[in-house]
């Protein structure tokens, strides 16, 4: 459950402030046995029931804990289970942190920049040696930014947040390969490409972007999207932090520079590394600002400023104006006079010899050109030694290479052949299409277009309206490539819904009580079929079946060869939901508030569920269950054997697209203008985007990315596992369909009337 100030926790700590994050929430509370203020975190109540949150929940506490105590580390003081709810008590720090200065100042003062960073390296250095279990020593942060370095009120640097911490040398049990965790801005290149990969150096890495943030109020690598600025951070280099900021000695420049090398062998190694170096940079930095009379130093922390603030904003304390000190005396060199004595080399271990060996046949397969086996070689070869300079620099360079290699392959190009893909309604292709988008071409079919396009053998089918006499429907065939016109027909009725193609060579095409078999080749007619009343839903052609309903609540299922009916089953009210079809059973919503699952060989009814209002969303099947949307505002799960609800959300809206799926996370529109990404397994919602108006359009997922349209006139496209905008196309008029993506390419049709064909940069 979640609390509200003045609420009792176990009825001994109250309330007294209360902090949402994404994920998780953090009670400041006070403990009124001991009168001690605690900083209490928990998950959101909507993660409650997943057990992934739970499980990552756990580990985060289980390795905070682990650290122990140190000066510069917001300490995990013990971690208890209250009514089955998780809660991590931790040290209560009083104060703010970088990421407030920053924004208050922009630019912090180059030597208490400087302080701050010695403190910052004490804790980090701690946290790299730290013992966390049997054989793991150290644990490497993942998520260094300059919100998680909090700040006592004596101005004193503490770490925070160890959510995405992970042991030395373990894969991160909770991160997908592949999967960029943290915040972008200040993550490392390898960390981007494979969060699991992510070591000392990557903790390196993101400590350089914190301070060069806190030097220069800008992060060292920006874009205007995400897709932009993970490709910014691949292939760009950042100004040097003195071209940004004055009064930045070189010795300071070329710290912050190190820490930011692309490649992780380039890097300092270690913390204990950048402590040496900023002995005698501090010293440089002091001496470059020597002198300055418009430096401001709290009274009570002694913050060091050149803005006026009337209090201190770490403090709350006065502030005196005081002329910078002159630097302190340099310490004597040691002595150099004894001569160096080489120290014999030590015997390789069985642990070297293994990763030398490793190493020579990742390179054998790298030499042959097979970079994922070689990938796979390397990380064995990390997993037995982090710190092997020569295997993280190899395997750097061979995910690079690969990542780089993956858009320009050929590849296998996938069809996308009916209404949300396949038979199972996932709205999910195994091709990968990673924004930004670029538009390739467009081509104007009519007024409008409502019917969601189809792609198979590198032809798209799409069909609109037009302002003609007797010919309303305007059905075309357009090459995918260049988007020119293969062939096309006018119907004396709109074409409002999505056609099908079966088997690559029979396309099935509805037009008001008109259903029809083409050529996809050349759009000459096989045979037709005239229902009593309109076709309502997109048709399905499966095995040797098509099927689809009428606005009299008549199911229909036809033979494909031949147009023939096979049988019907009557609902009560009209049906326009395009059928689902997955092991010998038919699923499709009506009007009556029903999805009716029947059989596909004779149309017997074998269960139905009922919805408080109009099922007007096709169901998809995913991993044993059902997902169904109704205009009732809610996304149902049930089971598929009998119907039985699992779970239900809720939305502000009612639903009129269809959801989507991929691994854990189902995706769906509302018209109270968001998209959700809900728990396939326990209905919690992981996260929402809102968009400028509602969407009814159904999304398409590809790889982490989900694409969508919006009555506000735009494609977007959104990281699927943390819902950021990576990308937008303003069409200008409202994007109802749902887009196919087939081809390395993405096609979707507008109400301005145009079909869109996109491309990745």
């Amino acid at each position: 459950m979640e609390f509200e100030l003045r609420d009792k926790i176990d009825s001994q700590y109250r309330v007294t402030e209360k902090h949402l994050g994404g994920m998780s929430i953090v009670y400041i509370v006070l403990d009124e046995f001991s009168q001690r203020r605690f900083a209490v975190k928990t998950l959101k109540e909507a993660l409650l029931e997943d057990r992934t949150a739970v499980a990552r929940f756990a580990a985060e506490a289980r390795t905070w804990m682990n650290l122990g105590r140190h000066d510069n580390i917001v300490e995990a003081i013990i971690y208890r289970e209250i009514e089955g709810q998780p809660f991590l008590f931790l040290e209560y720090v009083e104060g703010t942190n970088l990421q407030s200065l920053i924004e208050s100042e922009r630019q912090l003062f180059p030597p208490q920049v400087v302080a701050f960073m010695q403190q910052t390296c004490a804790g980090m250095a701690y946290v790299h040696r730290a013992r966390v279990g049997p054989g793991h020593e150290g644990v490497v942060h993942r998520d260094l930014k300059p919100a998680n370095l909090m700040l006592t009120r004596g101005a004193v640097i503490k770490l925070t947040d160890f959510g995405l911490a992970k042991a030395q040398g373990m894969p991160g049990e909770h991160s997908d390969v592949g999967v960029g965790l943290g915040t972008y801005l200040y993550m490392p290149p390898e960390q981007l490409l494979d969060a699991s990969s992510a070591d000392r150096t990557s903790d390196v890495y993101s400590y350089g972007a914190a301070f060069y943030m806190a030097l220069t109020g800008r992060a060292p690598i920006q874009g205007p999207n995400v897709g932009q600025l993970v490709r910014n951070i691949m292939n760009q280099e950042p100004a040097r932090p003195s071209q940004l900021a004055p009064g930045i000695p070189p010795d300071l420049d070329e710290l912050i520079m190190r820490c930011l090398a692309k490649q992780r062998a380039d890097r300092f190694q270690s913390f204990d590394e950048i402590q040496a170096v900023l002995r005698t940079v501090e010293e440089l930095v002091a001496a470059a600002h020597s002198g300055r009379d418009d430096v401001w130093r709290c009274r009570a922390c002694a913050y060091l400023t050149t803005h006026s603030h009337r209090t201190c904003p770490i403090c709350a304390n006065a502030f005196a104006r005081t002329g910078f000190p002159p630097p302190a005396a340099t310490a004597e060199p040691a002595p150099t006079d004894a001569p160096e004595v080489a120290a014999p080399a030590p015997e390789a271990s069985p642990e070297e010899e293994a990763v030398a060996l490793l190493l020579q046949t990742a390179q054998s397969w790298t030499e042959k050109g097979d970079l994922q086996r070689a990938v796979n070689v390397l990380r064995q070869a990390l997993a037995l030694a982090p710190g092997h300079v020569a295997a993280r620099h190899a395997f750097d360079e061979a995910v690079v290479e690969l990542a780089r290699r993956k858009p320009r392959a050929p590849g296998r190009s996938y069809n996308w052949p009916m209404f949300r893909g396949n038979i199972t309604r996932t709205g999910y292709t195994p091709e990968v299409l990673v924004p930004p988008l670029q538009r390739r071409w467009q081509y104007r079919v009519g007024e409008w277009i409502l019917a969601s396009p189809v792609v198979a053998n590198g032809i798209v089918y799409t069909a609109g309206h037009q302002n003609r006499p007797g010919q309303q429907g305007h059905l075309v065939a357009l090459g995918a490539e260049r988007g020119e016109v293969l062939w096309e027909h006018d119907t004396p009725h709109d074409v409002l819904l999505t056609p099908a193609i079966m088997g690559g060579n029979t396309l099935i095409v509805a037009s008001h009580n008109w259903l029809a078999a083409l050529d996809p080749r050349n759009g000459r007619p096989l045979w037709d079929f005239v229902a009593g009343t309109p076709i309502t839903c997109s048709p399905a052609a499966w095995q040797n079946g098509v099927y689809f309903g009428t606005e009299d609540g008549t199911f229909y299922a036809l033979h494909a060869q031949s147009g023939q009916r096979m049988w019907t089953f009557q609902a009560e009210m009209g049906i326009y939901s395009s059928p689902l079809i997955w092991e010998g059973r038919i699923l499709f919503g009506a009007g009556d508030h029903r999805l009716h699952a029947v059989e596909q060989t004779n149309g017997r009814l074998a269960w139905e569920f009922m919805s408080a209002g109009e099922i007007n969303s096709t169901p998809l099947f995913h991993r044993g269950r059902v997902y169904v949307a109704s205009s009732d505002q809610r996304l149902y799960c049930l089971d598929y054997e009998g119907g039985r609800a699992v779970w239900e959300f809720a939305t502000a809206g009612p639903i009129n697209g269809s959801p989507a799926a991929s691994q854990d996370l189902i995706y769906v529109g509302s018209r109270d203008r968001n998209l959700y990404a809900v728990a396939a397994e326990t209905g919690a919602r992981r996260w929402h985007f809102t968009a400028g108006d509602w969407v009814d359009s159904s999304p398409a997922v590809s790889g982490r990315t989900v694409y969508f349209g919006s009555h506000d006139g735009k494609l977007y496209a959104i990281e699927a596992e943390m819902g950021v905008l990576m990308w937008e196309y303003p069409v200008g008029q409202e994007v109802a369909t749902s887009p196919a993506i087939s081809g390395s390419k993405l096609f979707v049709g507008a109400n301005d009337g145009n079909l869109y064909c996109f491309r990745a940069t």
